[in-house]
């Protein structure tokens, strides 16, 4: 069998002809491709649970700027309200910025510690400490 080298990487070579060799690449090459769109699965989902929790407040005070309390919107920081006995409108953008860039980074940390699974994560979490956890 006539082998030849094969660039693979900028300084990385195979020598082709070992088909197991070639075959591990390629393992490997899907592990990582399986992790990156894991990551940005858990990373939109995660998004999507802070956008609802950003929502909740102004699903549970909606309405209540006509009984003079104040209409909500925001968590942590609050970014908008309506309402009170003034009866003001407020508007914050840099709070509503703020919650955007909150809702990133914790997007981002929630991916990768649930990087392995959410419930096999849970059960590391709740057996951390213990003498035969595995």
């Amino acid at each position: 069998m006539r082998r030849r080298a094969v660039e693979i990487g900028p300084h990385e070579y195979k020598l082709s002809g070992f088909g197991c060799f070639e075959r591990q690449l390629m393992a490997e090459a899907n592990r990582e491709q399986k992790m990156e769109t894991g990551f940005a699965f858990r990373f939109v989902a995660f998004g999507i649970v802070m956008a609802f929790v950003n929502i909740l407040p102004y699903l549970i005070t909606r309405g209540a700027s006509g009984t003079d309390g104040l209409e909500i919107a925001g968590w942590p920081l609050r970014y908008y309200e309506m309402g009170g006995i003034g009866g003001h409108v407020d508007f914050s953008p840099w709070s509503m910025a703020g919650n955007v860039a909150i809702a990133v980074v914790v997007s981002a940390i929630a991916a990768w510690v649930f990087r392995r699974g959410v419930l096999r994560k849970l059960r590391e979490l709740q057996t951390w400490g213990t003498p035969h956890a595995k």
